[in-house]
């Protein structure tokens, strides 16, 4: 039988007019999540007993804005476009499979991985359509209202091959858990399913085709001598932290990869030509996590932590840390860990390019103004203190910062103490750094994402239906009201914020769009 596995056209939303889009559009980032499912398929392959083809079909490939509808959003009209290739040009690759699985892990992607859903069954009345990712876990019913016939809720790997099994073997799925169907309402996921990462064979990269299509780094253009090809890639999954954004924790306890485990991988990237790796595990200095009476919990992690980077130095590769490091963990019992930061943050330029860290994006959060929702933070002073050290002791000028705004506790006065906080971190990194400093604040609205504790907390804030339009759940757009701002306010002050915080050409380098004028444009980040 033949399985295809599908990334579905990126999403893009404009407002109408104006020919920027909205949020980042990132079709060329490494592909990672299909590469590793199709890894687990052909493993669990093998000790089950069934034989399959494999292929991974990339729609954001292609460049062309696609248009599927418009929403009313604040004084605008915004269209909404799928991003990559028309689905018309796959119609004869959706013939040739029996099993179709398809990705979504962000909201604003729902309805594009559902139309496709909808497309292939127009095309293949008889596919069998599954479902899986962040999204689909915590919603199963959109999708399966929607052309889906299973939904894989939690991890895949071994999940997704039971289904391909009991398919193949009549299509009895009674026994398979982490599923939801028409007839089978969804149930809290079962954790005792989740893979061992030492078992995780490295990623399919065979099935992506030219690696050197993706160009992108997550956080824009790397500095000059960073190599292709990249990968972005997880040594570890879930973290110590339950931060109230953040669908990590949905994701399962924390675990993680063995050193030798990891050198497996390292050798099979370097025989596919991988020079650069993009960090995405949701933290991975969980492996240093303490309790509350300083015992670290994991006995080995700190000497573990500094092998695997000596290994993936003596490899050759760069990395940077584009799902954010928690920095405040070098700083352990009062004093800075130097050989930690100069294992995950040393670096070096030569003639044949560029080995260790070059970029690290930075979590700021928000500070834990008017609330304490994050608890991993540090003050401001120690935060500053932190990146200092990384900056002058380790070189690593490129920083970005992820800031969060928008929490129903959050007024004028909160949002611009933040404002002020961040002018502080860039005026005085800057004069410790010069020229070799270049900040970026990617600075986001509060997004309530479905699988994630605020989505339950204050979802009765929504200003619009997320049935009809998922669109707007995304960190660049606002969907909630509260006592303080309506969504549109709180997604002007976030534009005012990015043009406070960069300079225009570094966002549009960053980001390839422009933040409008505090009275907003039209354009948007």
């Amino acid at each position: 039988m033949k399985v295809n596995l599908y990334y579905a056209p990126f999403p893009s939303q404009m407002f109408r007019g104006f020919d920027e889009p909205i949020n980042t559009e990132r079709p060329l980032n490494p592909k990672s999540a299909l590469p590793t499912l199709a890894s687990g398929l052909r493993m669990f392959a093998e000790t089950m007993g069934f034989d399959c083809e494999i292929e991974i079909v990339d729609m954001q490939l292609g460049g062309q804005r696609i248009p599927y509808k418009t929403i009313p959003y604040g004084p605008h009209q915004m269209d909404c476009y799928r991003f990559g290739s028309p689905f018309e040009d796959y119609v004869e690759k959706i013939k040739e499979a029996e099993i179709h699985g398809l990705t979504c892990n962000f909201t604003n992607s729902a309805q594009i991985t559902a139309d496709l859903a909808q497309f292939i069954k127009s095309v293949n009345p008889k596919a069998f359509v599954v479902a899986g990712g962040v999204d689909p876990t915590a919603r199963p019913q959109y999708y399966l209202e929607r052309g889906v016939d299973l939904v894989v809720q939690g991890e895949g790997e071994w999940v997704f091959s039971r289904v391909v099994q009991a398919w193949a073997e009549g299509g009895d799925f009674s026994e398979v858990p982490n599923i939801a169907t028409r007839e089978r309402t969804a149930r809290k996921v079962d954790m005792s399913h989740m893979i061992d990462m030492n078992t995780l064979p490295p990623m399919a990269l065979d099935l992506v085709g030219d690696l050197s299509l993706y160009t992108d780094t997550a956080e824009g253009p790397p500095p000059e001598g960073v190599g292709m090809n990249f990968i972005c890639w997880e040594t570890s999954r879930g973290c110590a932290w339950r931060c109230s954004f953040c669908t990590a924790p949905s994701r399962g306890k924390y675990r993680y990869m063995s050193p030798a485990a990891v050198e497996e991988h390292l050798k099979y990237f370097r025989s596919r030509g991988i020079r650069t790796i993009v960090w995405q595990e949701d933290n991975p200095l969980s492996r240093i996590q303490q309790n509350g009476t300083g015992r670290f919990l994991y006995d080995s992690g700190r000497e573990e932590l500094l092998e695997i980077f000596r290994m993936i130095r003596e490899y050759g590769f760069a990395w940077e840390f584009a799902n954010g490091i928690e920095f405040g963990k070098f700083r352990q019992n009062g004093r800075f860990d130097h050989e930690l930061a100069q294992a995950l943050l040393g670096n070096e330029k030569s003639a044949d390019g560029w080995t260790g860290c070059y970029r690290v994006q930075i979590p700021l959060d928000n500070m834990n103004i008017g609330k304490s929702r994050f608890p991993k933070l540090l003050g401001f002073d120690e935060q500053v203190d932190i990146l200092a050290t990384m900056l002058t002791d380790y070189g690593v000028g490129h920083q970005t910062y992820d800031l969060f705004i928008g929490y129903p506790e959050q007024g004028t006065e909160a949002i611009d103490q933040f404002n002020d906080y961040c002018l502080r971190i860039k005026d005085e990194l800057g004069a410790l750094g010069g020229s070799t400093y270049q900040p970026y604040f990617n600075v986001f609205n509060l997004s309530l994402l479905p699988g994630a504790r605020d989505w339950t907390t204050l979802h009765d804030l929504l200003a619009f239906d997320v049935e009809a339009n998922p669109e707007v759940i995304g960190i660049f757009l606002s969907a909630i009201n509260n006592d303080h701002f309506t969504y549109w306010d709180i997604y002007q002050k976030r534009l005012e914020m990015t043009n406070s915080l960069n300079d225009r050409e570094l966002h549009r380098l960053y980001d390839g769009i422009y933040a409008g004028s505090g009275t907003h444009n039209g354009a948007g980040a």
